[in-house]
């Protein structure tokens, strides 16, 4: 037997069925409203001792004063991040599974390897939670104190120039690759395996320069071992103030180059829950306390909207998939 819909059984189908969908997200809604309502884990893609693991332990506390819920520290390292980013890319988007990113899980690693098991640009940004400037310095004894000088080195030595890198298709390797576009330059790349070494070989002289983040070379350049040329910041540091921005001399945007941490969640979470995480961070940054430890990491707790930090990560995708392509790096 066939049911014919007439006009009034069809809205009355409409209506259950507004009805039904209203009643079954009455408890999702419920439970945005309530989150948080036990811990939050947050997982880190590194070993413990790791700069993320202090900067974590930094926002425990008002975590817990803010929201009312402890921040609970879950280190899962390897694949430089990507098991820790895996785990929370198939977690449940419900706020209570968090993952605080370098800029190698969220965007290099996707450049060299096809096989990542997460897709970086799925995550739901929430925050960036700092950042502090790349710097390029040359060893101590380089035969110039300024950029140019080192361009011209370079220009004079084609293919000569030797540069140390935390490895192929990080950020430190890539920074390099734009500089070689915009200063017309042939360097030579020295891969090492993390920044300890790469650090180093410039001490030693193994090599001439480096793109490394300013905090961990702060002590050997105040000591006279090393040279800064170049800050990748907007403004000057005023961890050496004397130094020049890459824009003051002329380089592109491209060259605000930074070591950055967001605060990311899996795909879909709802909007009021990355509401509710967003205010917690940055109202602990309005604490004086909490900037100034931050700060003494090296780091300047940066915070904003979930819209500034989603822009962030698109436009250093859109930069580094490009120097990628320039170069011809694909992913293994």
């Amino acid at each position: 037997m066939k049911i014919r819909l007439t006009p009034r059984l069809t809205r009355w189908s409409r209506a259950a069925l507004t009805a039904f969908l209203v009643l079954e997200s009455a408890p999702l809604r419920a439970q945005e409203e309530r989150f948080p309502t036990k811990p939050i884990s947050v997982v880190i893609g590194s070993s413990s001792g790791s700069s993320m693991e202090f900067e974590m332990r930094i926002l425990q506390p008002k975590f817990r004063d803010i929201l009312g819920q402890t921040l609970q520290i879950d280190l899962r390292p390897g694949a430089n991040g990507a098991i820790g980013a895996t785990h929370v890319m198939r977690a449940k988007p419900d706020g209570y599974t968090l993952f605080t990113s370098p800029a190698s899980p969220m965007v290099f690693n996707s450049l060299t390897n096809k096989n990542l098991g997460y897709d970086p640009k799925k995550f739901t940004p929430i925050i960036e939670i700092g950042a502090q400037p790349l710097v390029l310095a040359a060893r101590g004894d380089f035969p110039g104190n300024s950029l140019q000088d080192l361009i011209s080195y370079a220009k004079a030595r084609p293919g000569g120039t030797f540069y140390s890198s935390t490895g192929i298709g990080g950020g430190n390797h890539m920074s390099v690759l734009l500089l070689e576009k915009y200063s017309g330059t042939q360097l030579r790349h020295v891969p090492y395996e993390g920044a300890g070494p790469a650090t180093q070989a410039l001490l030693k002289g193994e090599v001439d320069f480096a793109i490394l983040s300013i905090a961990s070379l702060l002590t050997w350049y105040r000591d006279g071992k090393l040279k800064i040329l170049a800050v990748g910041s907007p403004e000057r540091s005023p961890d050496a103030p004397d130094v020049p921005t890459f824009r003051e001399l002329g380089y592109p945007e491209e060259f605000i180059l930074t070591a950055w941490r967001v605060l990311v969640g899996p795909p879909n979470m709802p909007r009021p829950i990355v509401a509710r995480l967003n205010e917690a961070v940055n109202k602990a940054y309005e604490d004086p306390e909490v900037r100034q430890k931050f700060k003494a990491l090296g780091l300047d707790p940066t915070g904003g909207s979930p819209e500034t930090v989603a822009a962030m990560l698109r436009r250093e995708a859109a930069t580094w998939e490009q120097v990628a392509r320039d170069n011809k790096i694909e992913p293994q």
